[in-house]
């Protein structure tokens, strides 16, 4: 620190900055000349209390703010809120270079406190008792004081020193009456009651003033004018013309990104219909010859494939309402509703089992299977158990007679051997649990991702040996007759779902795709 530095620890004018240090060097004396021949801490004490006590009186309010008649011989009623604090602070901000003080050591007043302090500056050029009139406009004037007070950053912050803390009796007036009692006639503050300002202001003459805000007129800003500025229209003109190229920007990306959303729906609903969609009226029903010794499980589905099964192949097409009512309207258990999640074969990847589409019923796509869940759903028998949904509603859902392959261009016809690809576990008793590498035989195809078939012995290796020798022999695969290549197996007739299996050609060409794309 330099020796034209004091320290203001025990100060008496200014004990909130007892940490802090004040320069008396001559280059401060024209902002605070009570520095003049400062020698010691007694030194700037008593002369910064006679200072605010004497020419700082007329040099505010008589030169600056242009005081017309300024009564001296009262100066106490001239002390503004916190006058010496706001001084005390300028003094410290203005000696950091020269006494190298900290952060911690140089905190400035609060922002508060400087309004504080502007404000009753502005109240005691209003009160015409103090001051007849003014020749200057001296709100622009206070306005420019405060702008200096606030200036340090820290005085928007916690980091700040408070005028109570500085000056906390008569709530910072010092001996100023008349502006305490104009303080505490408007305001709560606690300092009041501990001033006792009641009892003191009984008797005493509370100026009424309206006074106006503390910010700067035009010409106090700067020359007065009817426009704006070139610069200010040039920076309006990039500013909605940046503002503008982000709008566009974020408009174009959505709709991209909304483009690109409903590609994908439309190409994931492609796949989840059945190829080809047929057109006009319901289609005739195409099922293989109908064997004599398939076993029939339990349940909605394969019951109601077993009924229209044993219709003639000439018969007119039907609902699965017509095909209940040959099957002789019968009531049969089904306890479990096969709830799953829908999925896009086309979108899934080869490295993870796709989910199998929602079963509605006995294959229906228009099934109430779902509101069976609730304890209000149709119930017969003697065991009080569950109806199939067919029971309850007429079902709309058609058998195809082929289905294109998930997982290549060929079709599924009734009849066709197909490949385990995906393991499934059933959720009902008339549905299959598929292990990858077993074989079945399709033995119809419905156009909810569903078919029924009977599982065989053979394995999906050997086939697809047989497939390749058979290539290599020069026999084609597409001039096969679908479903009149080996007679119909015996066994049970149970669901699975088309997503799940593919054709034998096709079996190793998708798991060695599947795992090169894992070993990537």
């Amino acid at each position: 620190m330099s020796n034209s530095c004091i320290s203001l620890s025990g100060s008496s004018a200014c004990p909130a900055w007892s940490s802090s240090s004040i320069s008396t060097s001559s280059s401060l004396y024209a902002s605070f000349p009570f520095l003049k021949g400062v020698s010691n801490l007694t030194d700037f004490d008593n002369s910064l209390k006679e200072y605010v006590r004497g020419s700082y009186i007329s040099t505010k309010y008589d030169d600056l703010l242009g005081c017309q008649g300024l009564n001296t011989s009262a100066p106490n009623n001239y002390y503004a809120q916190y006058t010496t604090s706001v001084l005390c602070s300028s003094v410290v901000q203005s000696s950091i270079s020269d006494c190298k003080l900290s952060t911690d050591d140089s905190l400035p007043i609060c922002v508060d406190t400087c309004a504080l302090w502007a404000r009753s500056e502005q109240e005691t050029m209003a009160n015409t008792d103090l001051c007849d009139k003014s020749d200057k406009d001296y709100t622009d004037l206070i306005y420019a004081e405060l702008t200096i007070c606030e200036k340090p950053s820290d005085a928007l912050s916690g980091d700040c020193v408070k005028g109570a803390a500085n000056e906390p009796d008569n709530c910072g007036f010092a001996t100023n009456t008349i502006g305490l009692c104009t303080f505490c006639a408007s305001g709560t503050d606690s300092c009041c009651t501990k001033s006792n300002a009641t009892s003191r202001c009984d008797g005493v003459p509370v100026p009424t003033v309206t006074l106006p805000p503390l910010t700067p007129s035009p010409s106090a800003t700067g020359d007065s004018s009817h426009g704006l500025s070139g610069g200010a229209i040039a920076g309006i003109v990039i500013g909605a013309v940046a503002g503008a190229a982000i709008l566009a920007a974020l408009i174009a990306f959505l709709c991209i990104f909304m483009r690109r959303r409903r590609r994908e729906t439309q190409n994931e609903a492609a796949l989840n219909q059945p190829n080809p969609q047929r057109k006009g009226g319901s289609p005739s029903m195409q099922q293989p010859p109908s064997p004599t010794s398939y076993n029939m499980v339990p349940g909605g589905r394969v019951t109601r494939m077993s009924a229209l099964r044993e219709m003639p192949s000439s018969s007119p097409a039907y609902s699965r309402t017509s095909a209940a009512m040959y099957s002789g309207g019968a009531k049969y258990s089904d306890t479990s509703d096969s709830e799953g999640m829908g999925a896009s074969p086309g979108a899934m990847s080869k490295s993870i089992p796709p989910v199998t589409g929602k079963r509605h019923g006995s294959l229906s796509s228009s099934s109430i299977l779902a509101g069976l869940e609730s304890d209000s759903s149709p119930r017969s028998g003697p065991t009080n158990q569950y109806s199939s949904p067919e029971a309850v509603t007429s079902g709309r859902s058609e058998q195809l007679s082929y289905f294109r392959d998930y997982y290549s261009s060929d079709e599924i016809h009734a009849g066709d051997k197909v490949a385990v690809l995906w393991a499934y576990s059933p959720r009902a008793g008339d549905e299959f649990e598929l292990d990858r590498g077993e074989m079945l035989r399709v033995i119809g195809i419905w156009d909810d991702g569903w078919a029924t078939g009977v599982r065989l012995t053979e394995r999906a290796e050997d086939q697809d040996l047989n497939y390749r020798e058979q290539r290599d022999s020069g026999v084609s695969s597409g001039s096969r007759m679908h479903g009149a290549s080996s007679p119909m197996p015996s066994g049970e007739i149970k669901a699975f779902p088309l997503v799940c299996i593919c054709l034998p050609q096709h079996w190793h060409k998708i798991l060695d795709g599947s795992q090169e794309d894992e070993e990537i």
